[in-house]
């Protein structure tokens, strides 16, 4: 679903910004808006999952209690705290890229990825689809040809941004000679697109041979979506709730790990359960009734700690930058 996101980035980046980053001062604000939309809510749960490591160590070394997982600092150790602190994690192996928050490859491999994007914007604006063409499929010959599991963080960003950017030109082209027929095919799309994004996300192995339609089933989804009419689908999508979810979806996203992680040492602690190593995870086991109430409660404090993190440290900080930059 990573990869879904990242066609959909293109798509929403490439629609705002496309036409315009006509100079270098405009490039420098595009970033910088980047910046302040990602980095405020990414330094905080990176110092929440500093602040975790030090109590897993004062833990071990001054009462004899030992993490279940990993031992503290070694994989989340001085190196991987700057890179992680830098944004340059997803230039690493994929393995070193798992250490303190680790969702925050994604953002790494994103916010370089919007660098490339307004260069070329800037610098190859003629022939700008080409060069997006380029990168995309380049990224998946790569994907699909040699397997790079160690190192792909990047490719897959590179991939799914530059499809949706794609994507979102496409739509364009199409929507200024309006046909009623693809209007009504897009409709028959989306669920047959949902379909298959549900098949890959659940039979694919890695990041090549059939996961890599994930990229183009994605950026047709969203493209049925955008073209059809008024429909089901768009009402449901309009709905409150998933207004609301989609806006905390980024302070949900870099939030969840440490949630979960003080959550299941309350588990421990409340229930004392025997525990299984799944994925290299210490896991407490449960019966699937207890699960699906302890996976609902850890949701809904989730949601709640996402939805302050978004009116505390999101979203102040988007407006300061955008004001930053209207003062200037």
């Amino acid at each position: 679903m990573v990869d879904l996101f990242f066609v959909l980035s293109g798509f929403v980046i490439y629609s705002a910004y496309g036409n315009k980053l006509n100079s270098a001062k405009e490039v420098l604000q595009f970033q910088f808006l980047r910046f302040g939309r990602l980095y405020p809510v990414h330094l905080t749960f990176l110092l929440v999952a500093l602040g975790i490591e030090t109590l897993k160590y004062i833990l071990q070394a001054y009462f004899g209690i030992e993490s279940h997982s990993k031992a503290p600092f070694v994989q989340n150790n001085l190196a991987a705290f700057l890179r992680e602190l830098f944004l340059v994690k997803a230039f690493w192996p994929n393995e070193t890229a798992m250490s303190f928050n680790s969702p925050a490859w994604s953002i790494s491999a994103e916010f370089y990825t919007y660098v490339i994007f307004a260069l070329i914007i800037h610098w190859f604006r003629e022939f700008k689809t080409l060069v997006f063409a380029s990168i995309a499929i380049v990224s998946i010959y790569v994907l699909y040809a040699f397997d790079p599991e160690h190192y792909n963080f990047m490719l897959r960003c590179l991939a799914g941004f530059f499809v949706g950017c794609l994507t979102a030109y496409g739509i364009q082209k199409v929507k200024k000679y309006p046909h009623d027929g693809v209007y009504k095919l897009s409709i028959w799309l989306i669920p047959l697109s949902i379909f298959w994004i549900i098949i890959i996300a659940s039979t694919a192995q890695g990041y090549t041979g059939t996961a890599l339609f994930i990229y183009p089933v994605s950026a047709l989804l969203i493209a049925a979506i955008t073209l059809s009419p008024a429909n089901v689908f768009k009402r449901i999508l309009s709905h409150a709730w998933l207004v609301w979810l989609g806006t905390i979806s980024y302070s949900l996203y870099m939030a969840h790990g440490a949630v979960l992680w003080c959550y299941q040492q309350v588990i421990r602690i409340l229930f004392h359960r025997p525990e299984l190593m799944i994925h290299g995870i210490s896991t407490p086991q449960f019966s699937a009734l207890e699960a699906a109430g302890l996976i609902t409660l850890f949701l809904l404090i989730a949601f709640i700690v996402s939805h302050i993190t978004y009116l505390l440290i999101e979203k102040p900080f988007r407006e300061k930058s955008r004001a930053l930059l209207r003062s200037s």
